[in-house]
């Protein structure tokens, strides 16, 4: 097995481009497909209004397969799985590019595509 040289994702971004690849291969292509979806959406509205520290909290108590599934109807609805974190981008930088000093911050960002935060950051 080969060393990488890149360094691990944290658990956000690791689930955020599972629920991309979900989405952009076709398994789910319609909030309806979403397992539990209806809880989903409340769970997704809930989150989205809530007060950024509850939200990130909330999230990291939650299952992986519950993050996703919301990443995935965020994903859906408004184009990008960070949705959730339009409001804060300390949040962001801190959920899903933790530790990584500004170049390997700088790659990541190309990973996640400029598409994906733009929309994220655009007003409701």
């Amino acid at each position: 097995m080969f060393p990488t040289v890149a360094p691990p994702r944290t658990r956000i971004a690791s689930l955020a481009v599972r629920a991309r690849n979900i989405v952009d291969s076709g398994l789910c292509r319609r909030t309806t497909g979403v397992p539990e979806w209806l809880i989903r959406s409340e769970q997704h509205e809930r989150l989205a209004a809530a007060p950024a520290p509850m939200r990130r909290a909330t999230l990291a108590r939650y299952d992986d397969s519950v993050v996703v599934d919301l990443l995935v109807l965020s994903y859906l609805r408004h184009g990008t799985p960070y949705r959730l974190w339009a409001d804060t981008p300390g949040g962001f930088a801190q959920d899903v590019l933790h530790g990584l000093d500004a170049a390997a911050a700088g790659r990541e960002l190309e990973f996640f595509g400029p598409q994906h935060l733009r929309a994220a950051r655009r007003p409701r």
